[in-house]
């Protein structure tokens, strides 16, 4: 049985992987260099993906991935990071050998054996925090250690922990940290702002959409895995880039469509192309729906506006509220500057607009 060759909304990997081979090599060399490294992007865009098929390619270097999506407190924090470690040193017996060369100094600390695996609980003193987070300098070898939704630990306000990181991290000589996160404006706050403890303290890469060329590459190659070249229409990759507009997302997304329809037709074709686009708009409708529903009657002028590629400031409002709601929207990553106006960050948002013909 032939299985359709594309996924999204998962996290892929090797072949599965549209593969960013440009920022790909050069994270990778910057890992290998003891660089810390700051992953920026919009939901969706494959970063996790990235990291995971960046871990692979590391040769000599021990990867330890860690989400923080959900932490709330400086528990949350220690919790999950040192059952990050405790699954990388090899499981409780090994952590029990180790304890006192990879936590010498920890004050407190807690194992409780329940049903769903080992709770550990450590007092949030100072003293632990900067324990726990030397766990990696003191194993023995090179490390780089991946924070997903780094965001999440501005959440945490019984102490200052980002301070408390960048004072112990800044010392570290063999480990390597990578920052990712997709609430871009609280992501560049951390790393940009020059009041702020993280500020230089890594390199900052800004996730821009697939390559083009690459991209077609991969869709070529996918398609003509289980489809017969000789029936798949001229140009129709270069219209699948365009038409989700090189978002990873949409291009896994409507390549699957697509190949579904081929099962059914035998053929693929440019119509095939707008067919999936409105298969996708009525699978996420519902969400376009509850994002338009949120936003104030400022907001939705603003965006409407945007969407049809008209100034706002066209808009019959004042341009101090057409400031706000742009601020505003660029706060919730529905929008972003480009080089000459503001765009969607969701490409099919805009669709979405236009077909509804959404009024404000």
């Amino acid at each position: 049985m032939v299985h359709n060759p594309f996924k999204f909304g998962v996290v892929v990997k090797g072949a599965d992987f549209c593969d960013r081979q440009i920022e790909m090599a050069e994270i990778e060399s910057d890992i290998a260099s003891g660089i810390n490294i700051t992953i920026i992007s919009p939901r969706r865009y494959g970063k996790t993906s990235l990291i995971l098929n960046l871990f692979d390619r590391l040769e000599g270097i021990e990867s330890v991935y860690i989400d923080l999506m959900g932490i709330t407190s400086i528990n949350d924090f220690l919790d999950v990071y040192a059952h990050a470690f405790l699954e990388k040193i090899g499981g409780m017996q090994r952590f029990f050998e180790l304890a006192k060369k990879i936590i010498p100094g920890i004050e407190k600390m807690e194992l409780n054996f329940g049903p769903v695996g080992v709770d550990l609980k450590v007092s949030p003193t100072i003293r632990n925090v900067e324990e726990i987070i030397s766990i990696p300098e003191r194993l023995g070898s090179k490390v780089v250690v991946a924070f997903d939704e780094f965001q999440e630990i501005t959440n945490v306000k019984e102490i200052d922990l980002l301070s408390v990181f960048r004072k112990k991290a800044q010392m570290f000589k063999n480990t390597t940290f990578i920052f990712a996160g997709s609430r871009r404006h609280v992501m560049n706050d951390i790393f940009s702002n020059a009041e702020k403890p993280f500020y230089r303290f890594s390199k900052v890469y800004n996730l821009e959409p697939l390559g083009k060329s690459e991209t077609i590459g991969f869709l070529r190659h996918k398609f003509n895995s289980t489809i017969e070249e000789t029936k798949i229409g001229s140009d129709l990759f270069q219209h699948i880039y365009e038409v989700s507009n090189g978002h990873p997302y949409y291009v896994q997304y409507m390549s699957h469509m697509i190949w579904n329809i081929a099962m059914e037709s035998g053929k693929l074709e440019l119509e095939d192309v707008k067919r999936a686009a409105n298969k996708v708009l009525q699978s996420e409708r519902s969400m376009y729906e509850m994002l338009w529903d949120s936003l104030s009657s400022n907001q939705k002028a603003v965006l409407k506006n945007i969407a049809y590629d008209i100034s706002p400031y066209e808009l019959n409002m004042s341009a101090g509220s057409v400031k706000t709601a742009l601020d505003k929207l660029v706060k919730m990553d529905i929008i972003q500057k480009g080089e000459k106006r503001y765009e969607l960050v969701d490409p099919f948002l805009g669709m979405w607009m236009k077909m509804e013909r959404v009024v404000l």
